[in-house]
């Protein structure tokens, strides 16, 4: 049976239960590669090397060999210089190439440099025994909506499984809260010799047993997306273009399912590497389809829905030619004419006169 990858306690407040966590992916390939050389078809090896003639090497001292804790502990106050230089163990040296010589495993150890050239040297155990919370324990320190994480958050899957005994019982009444509930619970752990940010969540499927944990990016993590924006928010599409819109998305509309989607990659790869083996010719990459050059949207948007529903694809494209004959035959609201106003003016000066004439007679 598989070892789990994590094995302790998931704490909510006074809640707790063990549990085992288990990777959810693969990322073993059915076909892998190695490097060769082409000319003898060698295996090609690496080799750690550093610039500059080896160190001297020290005496042994007296009483048996160091282990690397105390190597460690010898190296960790040192001031990062260099011990002096010893030709016994560098490589020779080529023509017009920088001496190196090649470094031992327990020799490699991490080192940041604070300065050009200088290093602040950190040794595995002392990187093994930093203080970090959650190494046994997950604590749930909230509880949020699924809906409200962001999906660009989520890094990897794992499978939760709980710990047989009576802490079962309190891992199943959680799981059904939270399936009922629509919750996921927010924490961090530690593993892989690192602090990850992470969610505990119910399965996507009732039937599958246990619960799902996702690793999750921290907000430093994440880009922004306005720094690659092009300033196309202010871009608005007009009425006809959201319903040819709509109707192409509800055309493609189907209930997912990723067993569908194959990896092609991997199939190519097989058939190249079969045909290598047997002496075949090797298979020709497909020709890949050229879309039309479409530049007006709504008749990209036409054209899409007759491909998907040709009964459809016409309705819309007799409501789209309909709404632009009305704009077209639109006609705008009359003007005055010009003998209605001078009739207009006429009888006005006429009621003027006579309106005067009575005032005389008076």
């Amino acid at each position: 049976m598989a070892r789990p990858l994590w094995s302790g306690t998931i704490q909510i407040s006074l809640v707790g239960f063990a549990v085992e966590i288990y990777p959810a992916t693969s990322t073993t390939r059915p076909i892998s590669f190695h490097e060769v050389d082409r000319n003898t078809l060698g295996r090609v090896h690496r080799q750690n090397v550093s610039a500059g003639p080896a160190p001297a090497e020290e005496p042994a001292e007296q009483g048996g060999s160091e282990d690397a804790e105390e190597i460690a502990a010898k190296h960790s106050t040192s001031l990062h210089l260099a011990p002096q230089a010893n030709d016994s163990r560098a490589t020779p040296e080529i023509p017009g190439e920088p001496s190196q010589h090649t470094v031992e495993k327990a020799d490699i150890v991490k080192g940041y440099e604070y300065e050009k050239g200088k290093y602040a040297v950190v040794e595995p155990a002392e990187l093994k025994n930093l203080r970090l919370a959650g190494k046994k324990t997950i604590e749930i320190s909230q509880f949020a909506k699924a809906a409200e994480i962001n999906p660009a958050l989520y890094e990897k899957p794992y499978f939760v499984l709980p710990k047989a005994g009576p802490q079962a019982t309190a891992f199943a009444v959680v799981r059904q809260s939270m399936m009922e509930s629509g919750m996921v619970g927010v924490g961090e752990i530690v593993f892989s010799g690192r602090q990850h940010l992470m969610t505990l969540a119910p399965p996507h499927g009732r039937d599958q047993p246990g619960m799902m944990l996702y690793t999750l990016r921290f907000a430093t993590e994440l880009r922004d997306p306005r720094d690659y924006s092009k300033n196309l928010d202010s871009i608005h599409a007009d009425a006809m273009q959201l319903s040819l819109a709509k109707q192409l998305i509800d055309a493609y509309t189907q209930p997912f399912e990723v067993s569908k989607f194959k990896d092609h990659y991997e199939e190519a790869l097989r058939e190249l590497v079969e045909a290598k083996i047997n002496n075949l010719p090797v298979p020709e990459p497909e020709a890949e389809k050229k879309p039309g050059k479409v530049i007006d949207l709504m008749e990209a948007l036409r054209r899409s829905l007759a491909q998907t529903n040709p009964t459809q694809g016409a309705a819309a494209n007799g409501q789209a030619q309909s709404a632009a004959q009305d704009s077209k035959t639109a006609k705008p609201p009359k003007k005055p004419s010009a003998t209605g106003t001078a009739k207009a003016k006429s009888a006005g000066a006429m009621a003027r006169a006579a309106s005067a004439r009575k005032s005389k007679s008076a």
